[in-house]
């Protein structure tokens, strides 16, 4: 018994303060970590919801686009363009209203409306009637400053802001502004 005491005693144990020293240092390490971590996740996020409203606001741009710069005039076909003009705007609760005469003919309209809480862009073609961006993104403004002079080529300045709906909200708030000029030269 004498010899186990002695063994017992001759070899170094772990204090209660270095068991709690040990114990915290491993607490703020794997704090710390979790807060990178979390930090990396957010930024992720951001880059997701960011790049999920451009790539939508560029979507809405490129389809615009082409009918603004083969539009026609209307040559009274159109019931909210006058006769001789390519382009005319009005507004509704969300922003500005876009009509213009496509090269098929068709009467078009681009706007905003609400979908289930959401504001989308929307076009109508009289017989085709849809939304041109998802759910997850909403357009807070949208302005269409038409500049359309006799003799000249007409133009469209367009502004916009848009930021995507959910836990990204706050993360992907984008104003954009762009002009397309009309490319139809025929009257």
């Amino acid at each position: 018994m004498k010899f186990f005491r002695r063994h017992l005693r001759s070899k170094p144990g772990i204090s209660l303060v270095e068991v709690l020293v040990s114990t915290t240092l491993f607490v703020i390490i794997l704090l710390s970590m979790t807060e990178i971590f979390k930090m990396i996740l957010d930024s992720q996020r951001q880059a997701i919801a960011t790049q999920n409203v451009q790539e939508n606001i560029k979507y809405f741009f490129e389809v615009i686009s082409k009918e603004i710069r083969m539009a026609k005039r209307a040559g009274g076909g159109c019931s909210h363009l006058p006769a001789q003009k390519r382009f005319a705007t009005s507004s509704n609760l969300y922003g500005d209203i876009l009509y213009l005469k496509n090269y098929h003919d068709e009467c078009v309209k681009y706007y905003l409306s609400e979908d289930n809480g959401v504001v989308r862009f929307t076009v109508d073609r009289g017989t085709d009637f849809g939304f041109l961006s998802p759910s997850k993104i909403a357009i807070d403004d949208l302005h269409f400053l038409v500049h359309e002079e006799n003799g000249s080529q007409a133009y469209i300045s367009i502004n916009l802001s848009a930021h995507s709906v959910g836990r990204e909200e706050n993360f992907s708030n984008m104003r954009v502004q762009t002009t397309i000029s009309s490319r139809y030269y025929r009257n």
